[in-house]
């Protein structure tokens, strides 16, 4: 059997990290949860993921502090990020995109739009 994609995705808010874990699962991910980015950079400390979905806005570290870290960390590199925001502006797409994001999903988001980045990604 082949090993199954293990994704981490990253957010503040207990019903977006459940939402989004469950499209993943779906879509055949394994799915680890974190907090907020300091807990997801210790986490990348120990582990490595296929995949990483992170939201923009959180308490401790934000999205892209994250995301900086997260690219300057061994085992995140050339991980696909994909990453969450209420934030519809090009120039904040640009910014993430520029920091070394993937892909940038405008909330609420849906199952369809989810896949489309992962197929996006050649998941």
């Amino acid at each position: 059997m082949l090993n199954k994609k293990t994704a981490l995705v990253v957010d503040d808010t207990e019903i977006h990290r459940s939402a989004t874990r469950m499209f993943l699962v779906m879509s055949g991910f394994k799915v680890e949860l974190a907090e907020d980015g300091l807990q997801a950079l210790k986490m990348l400390d120990t582990q490595k993921f296929d995949l990483i979905v992170s939201d923009m806005e959180m308490p401790n570290m934000n999205g892209m502090e994250f995301l900086r870290g997260a690219r300057k960390h061994a085992n995140a590199t050339t991980v696909p990020i994909i990453m969450l925001s209420t934030l519809d502006s090009p120039e904040m797409i640009a910014k993430v995109k520029q920091l070394g994001a993937n892909h940038y999903l405008v909330k609420p988001f849906s199952g369809e739009s989810i896949k489309n980045a992962l197929k996006l990604l050649g998941f």
